[in-house]
C-alpha cells in the first residue's frame, strides 16, 4: 500500500529559509522569547542595551500593619453585612469605588470610629466616586 501525500504548504524551516531568517538567527529570537516570558535574564539585558548606562533603583515599597489588614477585612466585612451582598462584591465594589484606599489612607482617624460609622463613610466615598449602593 503507497500512502498519498499532499503538499499542504512549506515545512518550518523552509518558510523561515523564505523569510530570510538563519538559523542563528531563529535561535537567536527564541532564547530572547524564552528569556522574556519565564523572566529569567531580565537584569542581564539592562547593560546590553545600547548607549545607556545600567542603573538599578530601589522603588519605595509601602509597608502595611498588619493592624491596618485586620481592620480592611473587618470593614469589607461589615460593608457585606449591612448592605445585604456578598464579601467577594463587596470588595470589588469597595476597590473599584475606591472605598479601599480611603481606609487605608484615613485609617488613623477612621479605626478609632465605630464600624458602622466607618460602613456610613466608606458607602459614602463609593457614592462620590460613582458608586450606586446606597
Amino acid at each position: 500500500m503507497k500512502k498519498e501525500t499532499r503538499h499542504i504548504g512549506p515545512r518550518k524551516g523552509e518558510r523561515h529559509v523564505g523569510m530570510g531568517l538563519a538559523r542563528e538567527r531563529l535561535e537567536e529570537r527564541r532564547d530572547r522569547n524564552r528569556l522574556f516570558k519565564t523572566g529569567k535574564g531580565a537584569a542581564r539585558k539592562v547593560p546590553d542595551a545600547p548607549g545607556r548606562p545600567a542603573s538599578v533603583g530601589v522603588r519605595g515599597t509601602q509597608t502595611i500593619d498588619k493592624n491596618v489588614i485586620a481592620y480592611t477585612v473587618a470593614a469589607i466585612n461589615d460593608f457585606a453585612k449591612m448592605h445585604s451582598i456578598p464579601v467577594r462584591e463587596a470588595n470589588n465594589y469597595l476597590i473599584r469605588f475606591r472605598g479601599i484606599d480611603f481606609l487605608k489612607e484615613h485609617y488613623d482617624a477612621e479605626h478609632l470610629l465605630s464600624f458602622n460609622d466607618s460602613v456610613e463613610d466608606l458607602t459614602q466615598v463609593c457614592l462620590n466616586n460613582g458608586g450606586d449602593i446606597r
